[in-house]
This record gives C-alpha cells, structure tokens and sequence, in this order.
C-alpha cells in the first residue's frame, strides 16, 4: 500500500473515531424496542454500521440489496442476553436462485416475561409478559438480471425489498401490522477506478408503517432512511464502514454508526465500532462456518453480549 492510500486510511480511521460521540446520541426516536436490537452479530460488532456491508443473511434486516451478492445457501441464528430478563433471538435463512436473485427467510424475537404490574395506587396487578415478534421475508438481486435495466451505468446495482410481518402482545393485549422496506446496494468493480474500493448502501425502512394501540398507548415504526458507505482495503482484508441514519417527517438526531473489521489471518476477524456507545467483536472461520462473539458497552445499562453461529452451503438453486 503506497503512502497516499496510507495517509487516506488514516485519515478515515481518525474521522471514524472522533465523529462517533458527536452524532450517535440516543436511539433516533424510534419508538418500538425491537428496532433497537441487532440482528446480526458482525453488524452488532460494527456498531450497526452495516447498510453498504450487509452481505449475509441478516441483510434481510439492514438492506435486501445485499442478498443480490451471495452466492451459497446460508442459515444462521444468534442469542442475546439483555437487561431485567429480556432475552433476543434471530433466525434466518437465505436461498440464492441462479439468474433471479437471493430469497430470504429470518425471525427476529424480543421478549421478557415475570413483569410485576403496579397500578396507580400502588396495588398488585399480577405478573404478566412483553413480546415482540418479526417475520422478515426478502429478496434482492442485481438490477441487471431485468433485461430493460441491463446498461453499463446500472450493471453494478443491487436492489432489494424486505416484507416485515410483526406481531406485539403485552399482557393479554395483541396487535399486529405489516411494514415494507426497500434497499439498494452499489458495488463498483476495478473498472470503476478509485471507487471499486467502496461499496455504497441506501435503505428506506418502514414505506409501510404499521401502528400497534394498547388502550391509549400507540406505538409505531418511523419511516427511516439509512446511507451507508464501506471501504476496503489491505486486500479486503481491512474495512472501514459508515451509517447515516435520519428518521424522517419528526424532530430527531441525524445518528452515525461507525464500525471497522481487520480479518487476521484471513480467519479471526476483529471489530471495533460505536452505536450508543462502544462495541466491538470477534469470530472465527473454520471452512462452511462462522461463530461469532460481540459485545455492546452502553454507558448507563452496562454491557450486553450476543453470540451467533453461521453456516454456508451448496450453491445457488438452478430453476
């Protein structure tokens, strides 16, 4: 790497780390807490800086777009200890289709149970429970597998759509809506010039906002808008990830995740980012799998770990 490109990395790697406690302050405005958690624990590791880098089946969640690039089957599901008795848990599966595109599946959870009810005047209403859950189904595929979008200047898009189907029950309370997101993914080649080592992600979460009501209480998903950036160097061996995340039509923070991974040995992969405060992670490639550890350190609830497990099989189904 010449000393241009050192001093351009550099620069990144100051920027990523000083811009973090400027914008990342609170959780945006969004109101249901499912929205909080993270599906996917490399992202987690980034501190969900994860719009342009989303590459695997979690890209369900943080952009369809990036279904369009996966080549092989995938499943995966990750756990998540939280505060107070909450547990969150994520599973998904992904199913690329030779010529079509990549089809995806996940279930996302997040639930805590022996809440004690207290009434207005202090009296005992009972224990009883919180649970949310998504069904995520996906698809992305590059733009240029449509025949009337197959020109030079789109040949390096991907798009994608995520149908989310959510269910919140508290206590004996049940509701349920439907949301759309769609996502699309730049991916330059070599021909590209300096470009071809970033990768670009946009993400409009919640087209189709579904609204819950318990009594007089109403919770409901923002409309989202997500940009992305990712560059690669040291061989792909080093990535630098960003994410702008602005909640539209509301008064709210612009927030920015930062993340970057260093994949040592080409099998241990380290990450290091910030979203309400610092995390970080660590995983190991052995062949078809991946285990992955990340932590979240936020600085008024303490740390929160989440572990995940990954596998990688045949190839793209031929129709």
């Amino acid at each position: 790497m010449d000393m241009l490109k050192f001093n351009i990395l550099l620069l990144l790697i100051c920027f990523v780390l000083l811009t973090g406690h400027i914008f990342a302050e609170g959780d945006g405005g969004v109101t249901l807490p499912v929205l909080n958690y993270i599906p996917g624990t490399r992202a987690m590791g980034l501190g969900a800086a994860y719009t342009a880098l989303s590459d695997d089946v979690s890209a369900l969640f943080w952009n369809p777009a990036g279904l369009g690039t996966m080549i092989r089957q995938e499943v995966s599901c990750l756990y998540e200890k939280l505060y107070e008795g909450t547990t969150f848990w994520f599973l998904g599966y992904a199913l690329p289709v030779y010529g079509v595109g990549t089809f995806s599946a996940g279930l996302i959870y997040l639930g805590t149970s022996d809440i004690v009810g207290v009434g207005e005047n202090l009296e005992d209403l009972g224990v009883y429970s919180d649970s949310q859950m998504m069904l995520i189904l996906a698809y992305g595929a590059p733009l240029y597998n449509i025949k009337k979008f197959r020109s030079r200047h789109l040949r390096f898009l991907d798009v994608g759509a995520g149908l989310k189907f959510v269910k919140h029950s508290m206590s004996h309370y049940t509701s349920y809506g439907i949301a759309l997101d769609l996502g699309a993914k730049y991916v330059p080649s070599k021909t590209t010039g300096f470009l071809h080592n970033f990768t670009f992600g946009l993400l409009v979460q919640n087209i189709l906002p579904p609204t819950h009501k318990f009594d007089d209480i109403r919770e409901w998903y923002p409309l989202t808008l997500k940009f992305g950036t990712c560059f690669k160097t040291l061989y792909d061996t080093l990535l630098i990830n960003l994410d702008l995340t602005q909640i539209l039509f509301r008064k709210s923070t612009l927030e920015l995740n930062v993340g970057i991974e260093y994949i040592a040995m080409r099998i241990i992969p380290l990450r290091v980012g910030y979203k309400n405060g610092l995390t970080g992670g660590i995983g190991i490639i052995l062949r078809d799998f991946l285990f992955d550890y990340a932590l979240n350190y936020n600085f008024d609830l303490g740390v929160v770990h989440q572990f995940s497990i990954s596998y990688k099989f045949g190839g793209p189904l031929r129709h």
